[in-house]
């Protein structure tokens, strides 16, 4: 099983045809007056002679992103058994980072440390996020989810600017594979009333044996509880409401029924760049200024657990459209 097992590992190697990896870090002080997405990647096309490294910086509140662009001769994978990297000077674990950026009119430098990150709990056949499919080899995109919830210390300097985050929050997921889906959604909060909460979610078409078929992962971190559903335990994503300003789902297994709002109005969304056959040639808008209300409902109990607003949240959407369950 290898590195499957340990998904929030590097999962490629520099041979590969085509292929990309990427660790997506968000950290938020804890004014919330700065919110950032750093994801350091890996894009190989042996065709196109495209291969490289980047550190791509996500500002959210001014809604701006730059790519950092690197020779694939400078990312370091420093660990077989964690997550642990390296580009250039920039080196990033799940207990810190240490960024070095000098390009591009841009210097960004300094130290956070991870206090107390919550991984997604890992069994035999269910590995990460995505459970058993993890083993399932060709498929277009893999997805871990590597923090669910953890506090931050140390601060940063952009172009000068010191930015503070200690007691910010952070959380961290990452991607694998050869193209993102040609159709997804994808949510993220752990800013909600309830500091003991934290939530995700990620739907995607997927292509398998010349199919197609709609996959999808969620999990709350509840008051030390986790939950999760997902395509591989059952549940079913029984609604999918694409409205002007939101779009609205529900979820349900035997025990839960899930409900959540995703607001997609009036918020400050930017361009990142996603990978197509190891080539960073696509563009996807994200923001992680969204709201996320929140609703869990225990059937046997006839109780609602959850009923909370979550703010800084992230928010995807690739033709959401075809994701909607056939009536």
């Amino acid at each position: 099983m290898g590195k499957r097992s340990k998904p929030n590992t590097f999962q490629g190697n520099l041979k590969k045809k085509f292929y990309f990896e990427g660790w997506y870090n968000k950290i938020v002080d804890k004014t919330a007056d700065h919110i950032y997405a750093i994801i350091p990647t890996i894009a190989l096309n042996r065709k196109e002679l495209t291969s490289h490294c980047a550190i791509q910086f996500f500002d959210a509140v001014n809604a701006t992103s730059e790519y950092f662009k690197f020779p694939i001769s400078e990312f370091k994978n420093l660990s077989n058994k964690k997550y642990e990297i390296s580009i250039g000077k920039n080196y990033f674990s799940l207990e810190r980072i240490h960024l070095d950026i000098d390009m591009q009119g841009y210097k960004i430098t300094g130290d956070l440390i991870y206090i107390d990150p919550f991984l997604w709990p890992k069994k035999f056949l269910q590995p990460g996020a995505m459970g058993w499919l993890s083993y399932i080899p060709f498929l277009e995109t893999y997805h871990a989810v590597v923090s669910m919830n953890h506090m931050i210390r140390g601060k940063i300097s952009i172009n000068g600017e010191n930015v503070n985050f200690e007691n910010g929050k952070g959380y961290i997921e990452k991607d694998w594979g050869k193209s993102f889906p040609g159709a997804w959604i994808w949510a993220q909060s752990n800013h909600f009333s309830n500091q003991n909460l934290s939530f995700m979610f990620s739907i995607a078409k997927v292509p398998f044996l010349g199919m197609k078929f709609n996959g999808f992962l969620s999990a709350i971190w509840y008051e030390g509880r986790f939950i999760k559903f997902a395509t591989y335990t059952g549940a079913k994503v029984k609604s999918l409401e694409i409205n002007p300003g939101n779009i609205q789902i529900v979820v349900e297994d035997k025990r839960y029924q899930l409900y959540f709002e995703l607001a997609k109005g009036r918020i400050k969304s930017t361009s990142l760049l996603a990978p197509q056959e190891g080539i960073m040639s696509g563009r996807i808008a994200e923001s992680i200024t969204s709201k996320i209300r929140l609703k869990l409902f225990d059937k046997k109990k006839n109780d609602i657990i959850i009923d909370d607003l979550g703010v800084n949240a992230g928010f995807e959407a690739k033709d959401p459209a075809v994701l909607k369950p056939k009536k």
